[in-house]
């Protein structure tokens, strides 16, 4: 039996999520979406709170969360602005994974994360493999005065334009599996290092995830576990990016579900004085919600808790987490704009922006094809790898 009681360090945690969330990313979140800007005050409150380091370990300055906390966090910051717990989840996975390496130069980058509030932002998805992380096609050939040429494209970059930071996984030229693949941290500045403006996005419109072209050389100290060593990296940092996927669908689905509840509460009937929770129509769809948002949080904290465990057996516990979180942001988002009816379909109500939000979680990391696939196969007990 898995107990999800939090200690007290645990809540503490997610009660600094909550309290920044609603302050400071709740009252700017109609606002961003509206422009599509890069949620920079969103991120140095964040920095001020030190959330920005919560999955780098304590001995090197973080705050040592586990998933839990982390998932729990996370979805915390999407209940208040979906954007903007995005872009955190793809940073705090990028720092788990730094946070692996023993690298000089990647605890240089997690003490910066720390003290200075630096962005890092994963760019893994391409042209033509979208959020398949394990077949890069960006490759990383050497240079004989033993740097790196990397050529190729990343899309879908979560903060591109806007970090200090890119972490790159790049085909190392290797045909064993496990040497396949190297990691590279790349400063914002790096020459050949180009971001074009392509995000312009039905949800998440604050996202920023941009294109980055790399044509660029680089020296051997930005390959963070060296050449052919990033999947052992990548096996460490998967969890966070999945579970924190998962989470982002979970707050969407939370907020889109509050609008509704208070809207059902509040209005009045005109033929007959009552209130919408009157009528058993609407709890039924209230219940409906109700259940849907407590079988994904249970599974998110199942899959946040065997990642935390055993990270090496709980892909398929953190895939359906995904997908039962993911599902249930389009659902709940759906109900509630039936609930709510001509109101909530207006766009001076944030569930407008609810549901557009849901969508992401169905197109972003694997889609849910891709996930219904990758589970079907470990129920079937194959290898999720084999096509």
């Amino acid at each position: 039996m898995v107990d999800f009681t939090l200690s007290p360090h645990q809540q503490d945690l997610v009660d600094q999520a909550r309290a920044v969330a609603r302050r400071c990313l709740a009252p700017r979140a109609t606002g961003y979406d509206r422009s599509g800007e890069f949620p920079a005050e969103n991120f140095a409150d964040l920095t001020g709170t030190g959330l920005l380091g919560l999955l780098i370990p304590a001995e090197r300055g973080g705050l040592g969360a586990d998933l839990v906390t982390y998932a729990l966090a996370v979805a915390e910051l999407a209940e208040a602005c979906g954007s903007t717990a995005l872009i955190f989840a793809m940073h705090c996975g990028a720092t788990r994974l730094l946070s692996a390496s023993p690298d000089p130069y990647a605890a240089r980058v997690l003490r910066s994360v720390v003290a200075d509030g630096r962005l890092v932002a994963w760019g893994f998805s391409e042209p033509g493999t979208g959020g398949n992380v394990l077949a890069p096609q960006l490759r990383a050939t050497p240079t004989d005065d033993g740097g790196y040429t990397l050529q190729g494209t990343k899309a879908f970059c979560t903060g591109a334009g806007h970090v200090d930071h890119y972490l790159i996984n790049t085909h190392s030229g290797e045909t064993e599996f496990r040497r396949g693949q190297s990691m590279f941290l790349l400063p914002a500045d790096t020459p050949g290092l180009t971001v074009k403006e392509t995000w312009d996005a039905l949800g998440m419109r604050a996202n920023c995830a941009n294109t980055v072209v790399l044509d660029a050389r680089v020296p051997a100290e930005v390959c963070v576990g060296g050449h052919g060593g990033g999947m052992p990296l990548l096996a460490h940092a998967l969890p966070a990016l999945i579970v924190g996927l998962a989470a982002a669908s979970l707050g969407v689905a939370r907020a889109a579900n509050g609008v509704a509840t208070a809207h059902v509460t509040r209005r009045v009937h005109a033929n007959t004085g009552a209130n919408l929770a009157a009528y058993q129509g609407v709890r039924f769809q209230v219940a409906e919600m109700a259940v849907a948002l407590h079988t994904a949080q249970l599974s998110l904290l199942h899959g946040a808790a065997t990642a935390e465990a055993d990270p090496l057996e709980a892909l398929p516990a953190m895939n359906m987490a995904k997908y039962v979180c993911n599902t249930t942001a389009l659902t709940v988002a759906d109900t509630a704009m039936q609930v709510t009816g001509g109101h909530g379909f207006l766009r001076s109500n944030p569930l407008e922006r609810h549901y557009r939000d849901a969508r992401a979680g169905a197109v972003m990391g694997a889609n849910l094809g891709a996930l219904r696939d990758m589970i079907g196969k470990a129920a079937l007990g194959l290898d999720p790898r084999d096509n």
